[in-house]
């Protein structure tokens, strides 16, 4: 190969590769301010979000049922649900981005996020709620056995408080698509457990009223 082929195949190269980066240049602009655009709309979000959780007071609604301290640590319910508003909207956003920007790839593995998003912001409201009727379970359960003594009816509410928990963890792994298949098989075997427990419980401690029952009715029985 001569200098001025060698040459002239430098020269197809290079002005090929400039030519694909001026094309690329508009694609380029428009999913930067296509990116641009969707993060400012997100931060708009987030703060919007979090304005109203606050105006509705949601922490301190929250408070009442100890729902914003788990292990001594504070949580913000409202800034967790602002921040999951403002990262979908990102999410969104980046999908056009990446396809002007013609990173397909990428693109594929966002497009799965997007479609899991849901699924994690339903889930937070379900651990939300789920704890707080854990606390309502407990303070429902302990007033119920308050005639019983104050270590059995904290012991009654702590069961009933576990059991809302343990149920609602249940529900929390199935909505983000953790082994379902092992989760439909632990949740009958936790549910076959308190059944056992339950009948075990009332047999041995109900024994005396059994008899009592039995007793009477043969008693009933002789007579007639």
């Amino acid at each position: 190969m001569s200098i001025d082929d060698l040459s002239t195949q430098v020269s197809i190269v290079v002005f090929g590769s400039l030519a694909s980066l001026i094309n690329f240049i508009p694609s380029f602009l428009g999913g930067l301010i296509v990116l641009i655009v969707g993060l400012v709309l997100a931060s708009v979000a987030y703060r919007v979000v979090f304005g109203l959780l606050k105006v509705l007071q949601l922490e301190r609604f929250l408070a009442r049922y100890g729902v914003t301290k788990i292990e001594g640590k504070d949580i913000e319910w409202s800034e967790i649900l602002a921040e999951l508003t403002r990262w979908t909207i990102i999410i969104v956003f980046l999908v056009p981005t990446l396809q002007a920007w013609r990173l397909d790839a990428v693109n594929a593995v966002l497009n799965r996020v997007i479609l899991y998003l849901p699924n994690v912001i339903v889930a937070v409201i379900m651990a939300m709620i789920g704890m707080v009727l854990a606390k309502l379970g407990y303070r429902v359960a302990s007033s119920a056995a308050h005639s019983l003594g104050k270590n059995v009816a904290h012991t009654v509410g702590l069961v009933a408080q576990w059991s809302v928990l343990v149920f609602v963890g249940f529900l929390l792994l199935h909505q983000l698509g953790v082994a379902q298949e092992l989760l439909r098989i632990l949740f009958a075997g936790f549910v076959a457990m308190i059944a056992l427990a339950g009948g075990l419980a009332f047999g041995f401690g109900g024994q005396g009223v059994a008899k009592r029952l039995l007793d009477s009715l043969i008693d009933k029985f002789e007579k007639d």
